[in-house]
């Protein structure tokens, strides 16, 4: 398996892991528009379509495999573009505008691509989330279904931003169980062989959520000083700062927190 890793403002944005499939060279998230540069592949999957991930894929040329319902926003990634720049702003212009796509192939819940890849819908960071398993490698692509693995730090924390289903997201997660994993691959930022990170980062949500619920009125950034009391991880990316803060855990933070905000409301 090729990694090859794309910096925004020398800091790494996302990991792009191109891999053999039947004999066919697949790139898994092919990262966004503005950093994309030539990759020898016949094709592209992308877990899910926001513009770090999947920006860069009409770039390539290649067809490529999304959830079924979102093939348009790659055919025709306008829309996404712009709804993405209402809620990233900055971040959004920086990952560049995402070309159109000529062949998107629409992929579905249980789906197996090129004989090996099976397709798990994993809704909750985004509805058009999906891993894939690699059965011959026994790896699994997460996607930004369970959290960013930052391995510098030793930490991960979660990738939630706005708009964000809690229970969906823990869902996805149990729909994990059962898999015969020995290598978890995030394209923030590494494969690892711990895969027990699956099961501590389910646990890190639920503490999350004990941690903001009652205190949903309080800004971001004393939000997260409370979960850095509470989860070593926060703590270890708030002395970090930089873009894993202020992309990565702000948006997470921010998205929790409407999610919490909406359902009390609701209820």
């Amino acid at each position: 398996m090729q990694v090859v890793t794309r910096y925004l403002e020398g800091v790494p944005l996302i990991t792009v892991f191109v891999v053999d499939a039947g004999g066919v060279k697949v790139a898994v998230d092919p990262g966004p528009a503005a950093l994309h540069s030539p990759l020898d592949v016949d094709a592209v999957i992308c877990t899910h379509i926001h513009l770090d991930h999947c920006g860069s894929a009409g770039h390539l040329g290649k067809p490529a495999y999304v959830h079924e319902r979102y093939t348009r926003h790659v055919a025709d990634p306008s829309k996404l573009y712009e709804s993405s720049r209402a809620v990233l702003g900055v971040f959004a212009e920086k990952f560049g505008r995402p070309l159109p796509n000529e062949v998107v192939i629409g992929v579905s819940d249980g789906a197996k691509l090129f004989d090996v890849f099976d397709a798990i819908h994993t809704p909750g960071h985004a509805p058009h989330h999906v891993m894939y398993y690699h059965r011959d490698r026994r790896a699994l692509f997460v996607g930004d279904g369970a959290g960013v693995h930052i391995p510098e730090l030793g930490a991960v924390v979660p990738t939630t931003p706005p708009p964000f289903r809690l229970d969906l997201y823990l869902q996805s997660l149990d729909r994990l169980r059962g898999l015969d994993v020995d290598v978890v691959c995030y394209p923030h930022y590494s494969c690892t062989r711990d895969v027990e990170l699956l099961k501590r980062h389910r646990e890190q949500v639920k503490t999350w959520v004990e941690v903001l619920q009652g205190r949903l009125d309080l800004p971001v950034d004393e939000a997260l000083r409370l979960l850095a009391k509470e989860d070593e991880n926060v703590a270890k990316v708030l002395e970090a700062g930089g873009l894993y803060l202020d992309f990565y855990l702000r948006f997470s933070v921010l998205g929790f927190m409407e999610y919490l905000r909406q359902s009390a409301s609701s209820s």
